[in-house]
């Protein structure tokens, strides 16, 4: 599932956003990364072409969302690290798997999570390190930031330089009442962002790392339209901790 609701995921350069096509992946209002800044983000390509991000955990394993990767052929994969632009420089490696989480829903965004298994190892450099997972509850209130290359505006086109936001997570029950009524629950296995009206994650941002005190939180799933006012949403990182590391091994 490359395209999904604008309330909508964020892959394929959107992210889920309800109302639409459920997935816008973008960063509305963001603020140009730095060369090294975020050493363990990845851009998933799909025969060339960015589609999601993602986020490196260990040299042969990647953190991304499940609607990143559902339906696709590994062989069309690529992942390209170490590089702030997608039209040049970084390192590419192939894709060996992908294990999606087994009762990922794709009708709920429920379980959006999934691990991608390199062929070879990823090199370590200044530009290029993994982000550690967050194993412990991180509670509303706590600063967080999102990288990723998702449109700058909705509709809108794939931005070329990485671009980030600063944001808050947001309780989960003010995170439901600020929602607009949706088939996508808002569980425990999720958390979610705020940052402010016209800042927001947006197609293409999909599968990216949303990271708190050096410590990946989140993986951008999807969002009621893109930087409307209302919190993002993304998939709990330390509720699946378990998972990801059986997966990672």
């Amino acid at each position: 599932m490359k395209y999904l609701l604008v309330i909508a995921f964020a892959t394929c350069g959107f992210a889920h956003t309800i109302g639409r096509s459920l997935v816008e992946d973008k960063i509305v209002g963001g603020t140009l990364a730095s060369p090294g800044q975020f050493p363990y983000q990845i851009s998933e390509r799909l025969y060339g072409s960015h589609f999601c991000g993602g986020s490196i955990i260990n040299k042969y394993t990647i953190l991304t969302a499940a609607h990143c990767v559902d339906g696709t052929d590994p062989k069309g994969l690529n992942i390209v690290v170490g590089s702030n632009k997608l039209n040049q420089g970084g390192m590419w490696y192939y894709v060996s798997r992908y294990t999606m989480h087994a009762n990922w829903n794709p009708a709920t965004v429920i379980n959006d999570i999934a691990v991608i298994k390199l062929i070879a190892p990823i090199q370590y450099t200044t530009y290029v390190k993994a982000i550690a997972i967050d194993t412990n509850f991180t509670p509303g209130g706590s600063p967080c930031v999102l990288s990723g290359w998702g449109y700058t505006s909705y509709p809108g086109t794939t931005p070329n330089d990485l671009l980030y936001l600063k944001a808050k997570v947001v309780d989960l029950n003010q995170c439901r009442k600020d929602l607009p009524p949706s088939d996508f629950p808002i569980l425990d296995s999720n958390i979610c962002a705020f940052s402010s009206e016209g800042i927001g994650a947006c197609s293409g941002d999909s599968g990216g790392p949303l990271v708190s005190n050096n410590k990946q939180i989140g993986v951008t799933s999807w969002v009621f339209l893109c930087a409307v006012g209302v919190p993002d949403v993304y998939t709990r990182v330390s509720y699946y901790s378990s998972w990801i590391e059986a997966q990672a091994q």
